[in-house]
């Protein structure tokens, strides 16, 4: 498959040898295809895919690229590879990518086992150290509290002004009519609309009228019918339902799209680790084999891929955005993007438990904050996002790892590091005599202002299944805390690779940037939740009890105000320097939690009443619906017709209207009320708690993690 892309990429026409056959592949362009490309097909298919063997969908002429032979890599997934019950095994997308080394924390060597362990061995570091300082060292205890709550201080108050400025821009993005510009810009040039858009949506038991939805939602999208072919990734573990589900998707959705086809992922395949990222990568390369003969000789920059949830809503001009922000760049420069949209859990915000809701806040203002200011901290792929072909295909990055559970924190840092390697194996090869540029990163996260709003966790048995439900969902988060060590792998066989001094100082600093974001989501924040518990426990609340025996609360009611205030400024003169620090670094945070409040405020009263949706697009004119040859009868007609009546104007379900003044008042005192008084509690239950379960499965069975299914709304 990699050869087969590398001719594709290389825009030259030439005789390709796949399988046993060889073709001639003259060179082309998306517009040339008006029967391929440009008009959609009517006949639908899902593709039972349950080996890499399998049959091909009707029309796909081409059997599948045989990759080269060679050898597996060594990986491991339980404990250390210094133990004897380590075991081996080997990912398809680990493979055949030329003689470069992939780096994968599941090899079976030292160094990899090591940055495996890295963030379990920091988190239980900094716990401990807080246990032990809090019981038998406590001016040590009070520093150690004030140093960490002090970087969450700065931390959180980076997001919440920075989350300030990606609420204005993500007004100001919902503004504009994308396809308009698009539509300008393919006028102007025609060649932009040499443009193919790939969507895959990898799902594993999901609510079949949800995904319908989805797909409905996807459709709304100008671009849907005649540029976007769209992949239901389904996993074949579902059984014979998931099989009959798609078949039922596609028949009701198939007049929505060019194509629309299905795959099924097969359980249990030697060197994977069952969730979206392994999906995602089967997906990829059945999307490859279904597509290789419209992809020969294109620009492979020019084909977008978007993977999404399965309850995921992206706005109507979103691929329309995302087009025109392409094509405008250069092919350089586009193929070094990753398009990211605010991702808002808000489609039923108001029916989930108060942590939750909480939960959701903290989301909304990291996607926010990230997106609108990467000065110094860069944003990653989350949940929705989309590349290029050309990057998805690089030899360093060979589609989706198979050995993961955070697929897009993942990918984003293996195409981070692909660049670097990129330019590390190009000064290698280089001569004397060359003029070598600096190695800098390449990859840029590239934010589109357009809400791709999803589901949060929420369970029809009632509000303690809702919050058991969440916290699956949270575990299965905080296992991202891997993609640290993932980075430290990175890092340091690129170090060692190029020397230390053959890295410019900034890419150090960049990688250092990455790897600190992570360790402070991941252990730094819920560290200070951990100390602000044993502060609790071990000084607050015994003080309290203390002062209530002693009748301390009989003599403060007997007080005069100013008596109170006198008091009050005599305990706090009794506190000793590091008492003091801590006590004040706590107290700042509560500032930050009214910027929180209104930020979230902002966006979620614009979300339901509607004002992201009020420049929608429209279907492109040009394109013609309908592919010569299909099969299309009046009914069928008759039912896009009344499709595209229901969507002409039409905003999603969660937007209700214009809210009156007592509403928005709620809303407000709402939000300000999860965030001031639940967050703490949804930090302990759905960060700190997982994250030490996430921690400890690391050292007990290393990448070898449990994907954990939570549950949606029906």
């Amino acid at each position: 498959q990699h050869r087969l892309l590398a001719q594709a990429a290389s825009g030259s026409g030439g005789a390709v040898h796949v399988g046993a056959g060889t073709h001639t592949v003259p060179r082309r362009s998306f517009r040339g295809m008006s029967a391929t490309i440009s008009a959609p097909r009517r006949r639908s298919h899902a593709v039972a895919l349950d080996s890499p063997n399998a049959g091909f969908a009707a029309g796909l002429m081409v059997p599948p690229p045989t990759p080269p032979s060679m050898p597996t890599t060594p990986r491991s997934t339980l404990g250390s590879p210094l133990c004897t019950h380590a075991t081996r095994r080997s990912g398809s997308g680990d493979l055949a990518a030329g003689p470069r080394r992939r780096n994968s924390l599941s090899e079976v060597e030292v160094l990899p086992w090591l940055c495996c362990m890295a963030p379990a061995l920091s988190l239980f570091g900094i716990y401990i150290s807080i246990i032990v300082t809090s019981l038998f060292f406590p001016r040590i205890f009070y520093i150690l509290t004030a140093c960490l709550t002090f970087i969450v201080l700065l931390w959180i108050a980076n997001l919440a002004f920075s989350s300030m400025l990606g609420a204005y821009r993500l007004r100001e993005g919902t503004r504009i009519d994308w396809h308009a510009l698009l539509e300008q810009l393919q006028n102007d040039d025609p060649t932009a609309n040499d443009v193919l858009h790939i969507v895959l949506l990898p799902n594993f038991k999901e609510n079949e009228r949800m995904l319908k939805e989805t797909l409905e939602n996807l459709g709304c999208s100008p671009m849907a019918r005649g540029r976007t072919r769209v992949v239901l990734a389904m996993e074949a573990r579902e059984g014979q339902a998931a099989r009959e589900k798609a078949e039922r998707l596609i028949s009701q959705t198939s007049h929505l799209f060019a194509d629309i086809f299905a795959t099924f992922h097969p359980e249990n395949v030697p060197g994977e680790v069952a969730g979206k990222s392994s999906n995602t990568q089967w997906a990829y390369r059945e999307a490859l084999r279904q597509y290789g003969p419209i992809l020969l000789g294109c620009d492979l920059s020019r084909v977008f891929l978007t993977v999404g949830d399965a309850d995921t809503h992206w706005h109507p001009q979103y691929l329309s955005a995302m087009t025109y922000q392409g094509l405008t760049m250069s092919g350089e420069d586009r193929a070094w993007r990753i398009w990211q949209p605010p991702v808002l859990l808000m489609r039923n915000i108001f029916t989930v438990p108060a942590m939750t809701r909480a939960s959701a806040h903290a989301t909304l203002i990291f996607e926010l904050s990230s997106l609108a200011n990467q000065k110094v901290f860069p944003a990653f792929a989350y949940s929705a996002y989309s590349l290029t072909l050309a990057l998805a295909s690089h030899p360093e990055v060979d589609g989706w790892d198979v050995d993961v559970i955070a697929e897009d924190h993942h990918m984003y840092c293996k195409c981070y590091f692909a660049s670097l390697w990129e330019q590390a194996h190009a000064v290698k090869t280089a001569k004397e005599h060359d003029q070598i540029p600096p190695i800098t990163p390449q990859l840029c996260v590239q934010p589109i202002f357009l809400p791709a709003v999803s589901f949060l966790v929420e369970s029809s048995d009632g509000y303690l299944a809702s919050c058991i439900a969440r916290f699956h969902q949270a575990r299965r988060h905080m296992q991202g805390i891997v993609e640290l060590g993932y980075v430290l792998l990175q890092y340091t066989r690129l170090v060692k690779h190029t020397g230390f001094g053959g890295l410019p100082v900034m890419t150090h600093a960049q990688v250092c940037a990455i790897a600190f974001k992570m360790h402070t989501l991941h252990i730094t924040t819920t560290a200070q939740c951990f100390a602000l518990i044993m502060a609790a426990l071990t000084k607050i609340i015994p003080a309290v009890v203390g002062f209530l025996l002693s009748g301390g609360l009989m003599a403060l009611m007997q007080e005069q105000a100013s008596g109170i205030v006198a008091q009050a400024w005599a305990s706090w003169g009794s506190l000793d320097a590091a008492q003091q620090t801590m006590a004040a670094s706590m107290g700042n945070i509560s500032g930050v939690v009214v910027l929180y409040s209104i930020t979230c405020f902002v966006v979620v009263l614009d979300v339901i009443e509607g004002r992201y949706y009020e420049v929608m697009g429209h279907p492109t004119h040009e394109i013609n619906p309908v592919a010569e040859g299909d099969e299309t009868t009046a009914d069928s007609l008759q039912r896009q017709e009344d499709e595209d009546e229901k969507r002409k104007d039409g905003k999603p379900s969660f937007v209700v209207g214009r809210q009156s003044f007592f509403a928005r008042a709620s809303l407000l005192l709402s939000i300000f009320n999860d965030t001031a008084f639940v967050g703490y509690a949804a930090i302990t239950i759905y960060a700190l708690i997982p994250a030490v379960m996430a921690a400890w499965s690391l050292i007990r069975r290393g990448t070898d993690f449990e994907y954990i299914v939570a549950e949606k709304p029906e």
